[in-house]
């Protein structure tokens, strides 16, 4: 959590790529937003005037029951296709075990036995359904931050997604 001189004058100067970097990614997440807009159950990100988007993971809806295909079997597709960095899901930050035990420093259960706190929370499952069916079922990424996509690998991750899309049934 600290950095020594070294580390600190990478930073510095890794720092000074980011434009560059954000505008790469920026480009081909658009680029990717406005080539798969006309796929049947598939959400891509929206964003709003006067705001950006990075793209260091393209995340995206998919309606499953309209598309009749789980979306287990929709990334499988997308990766024989050779589109790289396909995700599934993501992580529930209240699922993990730091939470699941009630442990997060030490071994005697600090935050949740002090006397500084006195209630009892749970982070079973169930209580964030949304977050959970999205983890669970329709949430579906693509990890840009692997790669630097230049337009002609957008263009065969689009010609990838499209086939799929075309094939859909057979997956079902």
């Amino acid at each position: 959590f600290r950095l020594g001189e070294i580390e600190a004058a990478m930073g510095l100067v890794q720092l000074q790529k980011l434009k560059g970097l954000t505008a790469a990614k920026t480009h081909a997440g658009s680029r990717l937003s406005a080539g798969l807009a006309s796929l049947k159950g598939l959400r891509t990100p929206v964003v709003k005037e006067g705001c950006s988007h990075v793209y260091y993971v393209y995340p995206m809806i998919l309606d499953t029951a309209a598309l009749g295909a789980p979306r287990k079997q929709i990334a499988a597709a997308l990766r024989a296709e050779g589109v790289p960095g396909v995700s599934e899901g993501y992580t529930n930050i209240h699922l993990l075990p730091m939470y699941q035990k009630k442990i997060a420093y030490g071994r005697n259960g600090f935050p949740w036995v002090r006397e500084l706190y006195q209630g009892n929370v749970s982070y079973q499952k169930g209580i964030c359904p949304m977050a959970e069916e999205l983890h669970d079922q329709s949430m579906m990424g693509l990890l840009l931050c692997m790669h630097n996509f230049d337009d002609g690998e957008v263009d065969q991750v689009l010609r990838a997604f499209h086939k799929v899309w075309g094939q859909m049934e057979k997956l079902a």
